[in-house]
């Protein structure tokens, strides 16, 4: 079905959030899960339009963004996006992807606001649990994949989700706590898990 979907530029759909970021980097996972790789498998050709299509949305500064496109929250996109590259480059070593994806990874490490977290656009402003999520998730990808992130924006990051967590055990979606919820405390759990935090009073 993704496939039928897809569009020659690499996009999916026809309308709405079709050139979205996050989309075409949750889609190209999809195809990835289901055993193909850039240009290998059955849906080798489909990632390769997924890949094309991020590196050609890729700006200047590293954020990556379709203008034009429908985002609720472009960060979220960009996460999605940093995480599916790493992905790619743990098992297609592309020098312009590994640029691209460097990039990436630095633009989140300069968009981490005081508190330690990130929001729906690239600035130093508010943060919450679901935007952040999605960032430690990409710079753990990026990690694996062998490009440089620095200790102190994952360290940064961890104290943000912790900060977030009631004592219900549950997370609030911002700093100051509000009231807990099931998708928010998934999303804190896997935060710690991306930071390499396996358990603990927290993970309890």
């Amino acid at each position: 079905l993704l496939a039928a979907k897809q569009n020659e530029e690499g996009c999916f759909g026809t309308e709405g959030y079709r050139r979205n970021a996050a989309v075409v980097s949750l889609a190209g996972l999809a195809f990835m899960a289901n055993g193909s790789a850039p240009g290998r498998g059955r849906y080798g050709r489909n990632l390769n339009r997924c890949v094309s299509y991020l590196l050609k949305n890729a700006q200047e500064d590293g954020f990556i963004f379709a203008p034009g496109s429908t985002a609720r929250g472009p960060m979220y996109g960009h996460g999605f996006a940093t995480l599916f590259l790493a992905e790619t480059y743990g098992m297609w070593r592309d020098s312009d992807v590994r640029d691209k994806l460097s990039k990436a990874v630095k633009l989140i490490a300069l968009t981490q606001n005081d508190e330690g977290g990130w929001r729906y656009r690239p600035e130093r402003r508010e943060a919450d649990i679901s935007v952040t999520i999605c960032q430690v998730m990409a710079l753990r990808a990026a990690r694996n994949a062998g490009v440089f992130v620095a200790n102190d924006t994952v360290d940064r990051c961890t104290e943000y989700v912790k900060k977030c967590q009631n004592a219900d055990g549950g997370f609030s979606y911002m700093l100051p706590n509000d009231e807990s919820s099931f998708p928010r405390t998934a999303a804190g759990v896997v935060a710690l898990y991306s930071a390499g935090i396996y358990g603990g009073d927290e993970i309890a």
